[in-house]
């Protein structure tokens, strides 16, 4: 892997829901990890990272949807996770993207993706 490589990971639904599993791998990853978050308090989002033992680059709020894309294209993140579909429809083509799983995306009594139409489009 390159380590010019940037990381990009979501707080809440993510780290937030893992946070062994990201503290070990943003501690492996030879890059850049840059954490973008629809969060107000930048300083709540540190002590929350610092306290999961989170390595990262920079941090990064932001306040609607469409602005995660928009960083990352900034950033030049190369692979990004995120619970929510919504934050992921702008993301630009190159980039690799990972939905993680968590209980308000997936039903698991259903066993099935909640997705809406502006997230998801049925195949048959």
């Amino acid at each position: 892997m390159n380590k010019c490589t940037t990381l990009g990971l979501d707080l809440d639904g993510c780290i937030t829901e893992a946070p062994e599993f990201f503290s070990a791998w943003t501690h492996s990853w030879p890059g850049r990890v840059i954490i973008i978050t629809y969060r107000q308090d930048r300083e709540k989002a540190i002590s929350d990272l610092e306290q999961r033992r989170i390595r990262y680059d920079d941090v990064v709020l932001v306040d609607r949807f469409d602005a995660k894309a928009e960083v990352i294209a900034e950033f030049g993140v190369s692979l990004y996770v995120d619970d929510q579909p919504e934050m992921l429809k702008n993301v630009p083509a190159g980039v690799n993207v990972m939905l993680f799983r968590n209980e308000g995306n997936f039903d698991f009594a259903d066993q099935r993706w909640m997705l809406s139409k502006e997230t998801g489009k049925l195949v048959c």
